[in-house]
């Protein structure tokens, strides 16, 4: 991140200016006013419905345990919160964005759609603010000039990428709060920040729009049913779960700060999501079956080397070709695990 160090205007604290980067992301608005909510309508009512209920609205008070300095927390704490928190403030401004101009581009063509974008947008502007202030309270104020629409760059994602990558994003950040709410509930020696307090509100939040795209999921054949729904759905969690482990050792430091082992955090938490799913989704992982965590613990290794190798005094040309074999090995194993028993949801009992 980069800093500009301002003055506070109500206190003498000097509070340092960080450049947050959100995403910015689009797809085919096409094919998102071409969904036939009428057909589900049901399922869409249901979510819609829960969005508007806003149940987590007042849970979102900076109580009398924010009124202090937090000076205490120094040296390598310090920068691991900042830096949670710079993340997720900028992964809340990227998803207020997105959902904010998905709901204004379909606001004619399908309002049901729209209204729902709108909800989630309304959450997601919730948990920026709510962000920034936990920012200040480490001296640090977000620049928000992307907020103005000049000189974005978007990423355009095909539409089935679109659709199970923020799924599953949504999925996967509510079992990460959930999953740290109880395990501070259960050792609140670890509770150094009164944030992760109101992280089963967050995850609440981030489930119902979970459900929301769930909805969207069950109304298009393409993702909930036939041969070709299965293997796609099975590439998708199968490419989202491995990334989401792959990155566990670089959280580590963060986690143990919390009281958690990053591996075992990680894996529990890929289980939870893997769970949540099966009420959307045609197939999940056999993810309690040992192999599955052994052979992604395998590509970790391999990564881990082309790193290592990336960093050397080494020419490219020479990186390079050290490194083939373990992209080669990566690729292997994922084979490998694609071709592992999956779970099929929607078979008869």
């Amino acid at each position: 991140m980069e800093y500009v160090e301002t003055t506070q205007s109500n206190t003498e604290a000097l509070v340092k200016e960080t450049l947050i980067y959100p995403g910015f992301y689009t797809t085919s608005i096409r094919k998102f006013s071409n969904i036939d909510t009428l057909r589900f309508q049901e399922v869409f009512n249901t979510a819609i419905a829960n969005l508007k209920s806003d149940y987590t609205k007042g849970d979102y008070i900076r109580d009398e345990r924010f009124n202090q300095s937090w000076d205490h927390i120094q040296g390598e704490a310090r920068e691991l919160i900042v830096k949670l928190l710079e993340m997720y403030c900028a992964a809340e401004y990227s998803g207020f964005i997105l959902y904010r101009e998905l709901s204004y581009q379909l606001k004619e063509e399908n309002s049901i759609l729209s209204g729902g974008f709108s909800l989630m947008s309304r959450d997601e502007a919730r948990h920026a603010s709510f962000l920034n202030k936990a920012l200040l309270d480490f001296r640090i104020k977000p620049g928000l000039g992307f907020l103005k629409k000049e000189g974005r760059k978007y990423i355009f994602l095909p539409f089935s990428w679109f659709i199970y990558s923020t799924y599953l994003s949504e999925r996967i950040s509510s079992c990460y709060y959930i999953t740290i709410f109880e395990h501070l509930e259960s050792h609140p020696e670890y509770s150094i920040y009164p944030l992760f307090s109101f992280y089963k509100s967050w995850g609440e939040d981030e489930n119902r729009h979970g459900d929301f795209f769930g909805a969207i999921i069950k109304s298009q054949s393409q993702f909930s049913s036939g041969l070709r729904a299965r293997l796609v759905c099975k590439f998708f969690l199968l490419l989202i779960f491995s990334m989401t482990y792959l990155k566990y050792q670089s959280n580590d430091k963060l986690l143990a700060l919390l009281g958690l082992d990053a591996r075992e955090y990680y894996i529990s938490t890929i289980k939870k999501v893997n769970n949540s799913i099966r009420k959307d989704l045609p197939l999940v992982l056999d993810v309690e079956e040992s192999r599955f965590f052994e052979k992604l613990d395998i590509c970790l290794q391999h990564t881990s080397e082309n790193k290592r190798i990336n960093i050397s005094s080494q020419n490219t040309l020479l990186k390079l070709t050290r490194k083939i074999p373990h992209y080669f090995s990566i690729l292997l194993v994922m084979f490998q695990l694609f071709t592992m028993k999956s779970i099929n949801t929607k078979e008869k009992k």
